[in-house]
């Protein structure tokens, strides 16, 4: 008698779900959608987490990727015999140009890096004085003028050196200008240069070219716009070192020894004074750069 009752009920309760039959597709895809949407939730705090740690994994292969860290730098202060206290003062992207013109100009050995940094850190005491210091009088009894005073990590001196230098990096830089001819100041007189300089302007200037970010480095009194040694020790105060460093030959003349010997050997061909304090630049340097303790 009772499994005749349960099949009278469950028999009318089956009939009234029948009509209901063809949405059951419609709700095994809802149910499939709320499970996927709890997955989701789940993942949810991974995902965010991987995120939140890129940005730090992206400046770990960056500081990898470097020659010269800013940690390197910062270590790299230390007590000059006649100069005093040294460290350098190099904005993020001063570091980030300092990187590109290293491989830019192949100076990329811990020796090479050291040598470079030794004489610039002498030169502008660490990055702070990228342009020469003294009055109009002082620059003109030495030939130049306050437009045409040293500028950049290697103080590039001269209406003869910027001239050469504009002419360099309009060749570098402006593929149409790949032929024009550069004349280098250790082998080639100031005539020769200006003529080159003047020469380089006039094949810009028939192919309608802008060359003004590379003409500005030579000082122009007439113009409106900063020129000659304050637009390079803005604008390319590393890239006029290296480029003085290739100019002057100082890679090709370096013993494979490290040491400074040759300090001495960049010291007189880069031209700057004080040699026993890029002695001690350098000794303070090389370690930092060659992952030695100090």
């Amino acid at each position: 008698m009772m499994p005749e009752r349960l099949h009278q009920i469950e028999q009318p309760s089956l009939c009234r779900l029948r009509p209901l039959f063809f949405l059951w597709p419609l709700f095994a895809i809802l149910a499939a959608a709320i499970l996927l949407w709890g997955v989701e939730t789940v993942r949810t705090p991974v995902g965010t987490l991987a995120k939140d740690l890129l940005p730090e994994r992206e400046r770990e292969e960056e500081t990898a990727g470097l020659l010269v860290t800013l940690e390197q730098l910062e270590r790299m202060h230390y007590m000059d015999s006649t100069l005093g206290e040294i460290s350098w003062s190099v904005s993020e992207e001063s570091l980030e140009e300092l990187n590109r013109v290293l491989r830019e100009y192949n100076i990329t050995t811990a020796e090479e890096i050291s040598q470079f940094l030794a004489q610039a850190a002498v030169e502008t005491s660490g990055g702070r004085w990228l342009t020469e210091l003294g009055e109009e009088s002082y620059f003109r009894h030495r030939g130049y003028t306050t437009g045409t005073r040293g500028a950049g990590y290697f103080h590039l001196t001269y209406e003869y050196g910027q001239m050469a230098f504009s002419t360099w990096m309009m060749k570098r830089y402006i593929p149409e200008l790949g032929e024009i001819v550069y004349l280098n100041p250790a082998s080639h007189n100031k005539t020769e240069i200006r003529e080159a300089y003047h020469r380089a302007l006039w094949t810009a200037a028939n192919l309608g070219l802008d060359v003004s970010r590379y003409s500005r480095i030579v000082y122009d009194p007439q113009s409106a716009d900063i020129t000659g040694a304050d637009y390079i020790s803005q604008t390319f105060a590393w890239e006029s070192a290296a480029y003085y460093w290739q100019a002057a030959g100082v890679k090709n003349a370096l013993s494979q020894l490290p040491g400074t010997a040759n300090t001495d050997i960049a010291s007189k061909l880069v031209g700057g004074s004080n040699w026993q304090s890029r002695r001690e630049a350098y000794l303070a340097f090389y370690p930092v750069l060659n992952n030695q303790s100090k």
